[in-house]
């Protein structure tokens, strides 16, 4: 009897279930099943465990995958089980919270079955389904409809006797040519620079010579740039200098593609790279392939692919 529930065993683990994740529910509870999906999140958990959200893009059923942490210390391709990447797993079904989720216990039974650089996925996909990818990497392609640079109208860059300096003028009603600038010096975390913050009643950048405000002290670029911290925090009169508005900030692009007899248009960027002064054929009416993660942008108020390289194939 007792060798008769060793073979049973041995079976139910090496022969699981193969299933579509659409069918797993909390009738499996105890069953051992196989199924596969791309991932859609990824935590960590206590011990160095994790817990995945796998998806399927045929019905868009989802579940949670439980990889304790021996056993995600033991997958030499940990690093890869990202968003975007599409995985083959195997384990018991459980329920967890209220949720019925699969643990998986040994680990030779979780397979990458594709990176997440090779999630390609239709416009029209991405279009009628885009909470579902939020956060994923993704692989589009299509024809380059629209391209411009995208830049950030709130700095601009002061310049003297081959000094430069940025400036945040968030009002954009500051002078141009030979100016005075009048701000507070503040470190920006997001840009990780010193920038000249022009926002304060007597802020301004007005055209030079010009009265310097009471409590500034006149500094040049050179200083600023040389020694920053002596100056942060402090209000600082910048005087007779040159400036340039505006900051490229990367390539803002549309993809457009067609399927189903409709056309779709997926909005993309890529931080950090001008398309202009490049010289790899990127042009209106080019088909590409852009890699990157799928998300929505407050900004814009709209749902786009970015990257913070340059990823684009023609």
């Amino acid at each position: 009897m007792l060798s008769t529930l060793v073979l049973y065993a041995y079976a139910w683990t090496v022969n699981p279930m193969t299933v579509s994740i659409g069918e797993i529910g909390s009738d499996d509870v105890g069953s051992f099943v196989r199924t596969q999906g791309h991932v859609r999140k990824i935590a960590a958990v206590g011990g160095g465990g994790f817990q995945i959200e796998l998806v399927d893009y045929s019905d868009f059923a989802a579940i949670t995958v439980f990889l304790p942490g021996k056993i995600a210390r033991s997958i030499e391709f940990m690093g890869k089980i990202v968003p975007g990447a599409k995985l083959r797993v195997a384990g018991e079904v459980q329920e967890f919270g209220g949720e019925v989720e699969i643990a998986v216990s040994d680990a030779t039974i979780v397979q990458l079955l594709a990176g997440a650089e090779e999630n390609r996925l239709g416009l029209d996909t991405l279009a009628s389904n885009p909470e579902t990818f939020d956060g994923m990497q993704v692989l589009v392609g299509g024809e380059i409809a629209e391209i411009a640079s995208a830049v950030d109208w709130d700095k601009m860059l002061i310049h003297s006797d081959g000094d430069s300096f940025w400036v945040d003028d968030a009002e954009r009603n500051g002078a141009r040519g030979n100016v005075d600038v009048f701000g507070l010096l503040l470190y920006n975390e997001e840009r990780r620079r010193f920038e000249i913050k022009v926002a304060g009643q007597s802020d301004a950048i007005a055209p030079h010579p010009s009265d310097v405000p009471e409590s500034y002290a006149i500094v040049t670029i050179r200083e600023l740039a040389a020694t920053p911290d002596a100056w942060e925090g402090r209000y600082v009169a910048v005087l007779g200098v040159e400036t340039m508005a505006g900051e490229i900030i990367g390539t803002s692009f549309t993809l457009a593609d067609a399927a189903g007899g409709e056309r779709y248009y997926i909005s993309c960027m890529i931080f950090g790279w001008g398309w202009s002064t490049d010289k790899r054929g990127m042009a209106g009416g080019v088909a590409a392939e852009f890699l990157g993660t799928w998300g929505y942008y407050s900004r814009e108020a709209q749902w786009q692919v970015t990257s913070g390289e340059f990823t684009l194939r023609l």
